[in-house]
Formats: C-alpha cells, sequence, structure tokens
C-alpha cells in the first residue's frame, strides 16, 4: 500500500463556531474558502475536463438511451447520457482525480482534510467521493430529492454510523455562482434531525469559491439548468474509518487518513469487492 506524510500545520477551513452550527441545521456554507487564483485555475481545468469528454464519448459508439450511461476515463468513472442528437450532457465525473489530478489536490489538501477530521471529531478518515458535476446550460441534468446516507447505504450494506454523528459529511466546493436560475441546490431544514412533516426549504445560493457542508441526512435536490450560465462544481465526501466496508469507482479513492502527531498520514485502501464499475449515487 502506499502511502505519504503531510505535515502542514494547517487548520480546517471551519471555526469551532462553524462546527457547532454545521450539527445543529445540518449544512453550512462558509464563504471565500478558496483563493480567487485557485477558483480561476479550476474554472480552466474543468472547461478542458468536459471538452475532452465530450470529444472521447461522442468518438465511441453508445447506444442512444434516456437511461444514463458509464464509461472510463483515465481511471475516473464519467456518468453521462448520450442524445440523439449527438448532444451529450455529463451528469458527474467520479474519481475525478484521474482525469485530472488537480481537481484531487484541492478536494484531499490537508487544510480539507483537517475539516474533516473536526467536524466530524475523530482522527481516522476514508475519503469516498472525489467528483465533479458540470451542470451545463440547459444539459437536462437533474438530482431527485435525496438524503446522501441513502446512497452510502445502498452503495454499502454494512454501512455503520460509527461516531453517532452520521460519520460521514460531503463538501461542495463552487466554481460557479449558484442560485435557483442555474439549477442551485435546495434543502429541506426540517429534514434534519428528524424527518417532519412541514417543510421549510431554502434556496442555497454560492460565489465561486465558497464551501458547503451537508450532513448525510439533510433532504437535498435540485432543477434543471434553465439560464446560459454554467453552474460547476466539485464534491469531496470523507466518512469516519470503520462506516464504510466497498471499493468506490473511480481512481485514488479510498484512502485512509490518520491525523497523527507527525501530521496527515495517507495509506490506499485495498478491498476485495465486485463494486468498481457500479455507480455509487449522486455523490
Amino acid at each position: 500500500m502506499a502511502s505519504a506524510t503531510t505535515a502542514v500545520p494547517t487548520r480546517g477551513f471551519l471555526t469551532q463556531e462553524d462546527t457547532k452550527l454545521f450539527h445543529s441545521q445540518g449544512y453550512l456554507v462558509k464563504k471565500g474558502c478558496i483563493k480567487p487564483s485557485v477558483v480561476q485555475q479550476l474554472d480552466t481545468l474543468t472547461t478542458q475536463v468536459i471538452a475532452q469528454i465530450a470529444a472521447e464519448v461522442l468518438q465511441a459508439q453508445y447506444p442512444c438511451s434516456p437511461d444514463q450511461q458509464i464509461t472510463h476515463i483515465r481511471g475516473s468513472q464519467i456518468v453521462f447520457k448520450k442524445h440523439s442528437d449527438q448532444k451529450i450532457s455529463i451528469l458527474r465525473v467520479v474519481g475525478c482525480g484521474g482525469i485530472e489530478p488537480r481537481f484531487l489536490e484541492t478536494l484531499r489538501s490537508h487544510q480539507m482534510a483537517m475539516t474533516f477530521f473536526e467536524l466530524l471529531g475523530c482522527s481516522d478518515l476514508e475519503h469516498l467521493i472525489c467528483q465533479f458535476h458540470p451542470k451545463q446550460p440547459k444539459d437536462g441534468v437533474v438530482f431527485v430529492k435525496h438524503r446522501d446516507i441513502q446512497y452510502r447505504k445502498a452503495f454499502d450494506p454494512d454501512w455503520q454510523d460509527v461516531l453517532g454523528n452520521g460519520s460521514y459529511a460531503i463538501c461542495i466546493l463552487a466554481i460557479d455562482p449558484m442560485s435557483p436560475e442555474n439549477g442551485g441546490l435546495y434543502i429541506d431544514r426540517n429534514s434534519y434531525p428528524q424527518p417532519q412533516e412541514e417543510t421549510d426549504i431554502v434556496s442555497l445560493t454560492m460565489e465561486p469559491g465558497d464551501l458547503l457542508f451537508m450532513h448525510p441526512e439533510i433532504l437535498h435536490w435540485s432543477d434543471e439548468n434553465r439560464s446560459e450560465m454554467s453552474r460547476r462544481a466539485l464534491l469531496t465526501g470523507f466518512c469516519a474509518w470503520g462506516a464504510n466496508h466497498r471499493t468506490y469507482p473511480g481512481t485514488e479513492i479510498n484512502v485512509h487518513l490518520t491525523n497523527s502527531d507527525h501530521g496527515v498520514v495517507e495509506e490506499r485502501v485495498v478491498r476485495d469487492n465486485k463494486n468498481m464499475r457500479q455507480t455509487a449515487g449522486n455523490h
């Protein structure tokens, strides 16, 4: 197993007050976390990746289908729809560190790892989610109402909440501004911590470089992007070590991170199962 150590004494993106607010309401938007220069680089890289995927998928022979289709490019799982007019809609790029390693540098940075150690309150994590969601203008992509825990348990029937606080969280990094006009996210605040009969729907707005953290139990969804502006985002998700038991699709996933006195140690996890070509849900 390959391992790496990062000894930079960087704190996470969140304060103690932020962490308390996250656990009290099930989500948190943290403004301006990613430097504009990094956001600009991600803007350029995501544009290139979309073009690469479109070129490779359109050259291949895939049957036209209303259902999602899956292929792999440089270790990343590409979930897409190919339409009869030879256009494609990219639903998500899973394990996106394969097709573009600099995505992984951002999504599993030392500061991001420290954030999740502090958010979940543990010293051992597993990196499960490393995705790119393009959400292009009028591409028809929607994400139905769901709680992220649904996908974790469906993919891993042995999933365990080992910490009693969800043992998992996800972070969404906005590359474009996000609003209802371009297919932004909605959440139901009354879905956390326990589902209620009444709903309290909130439309989340974000600016490039903002981070959205979500608890696995909170209900969320997004509509189609009907605007002329893309709504690109990167997603990263970590669980407490011991919660997950399955190998996720895509390269550079299922990495065990330990927060030790000598820094953050990364070690690749190797599991013997047959899930590598399955899709693990929206995120």
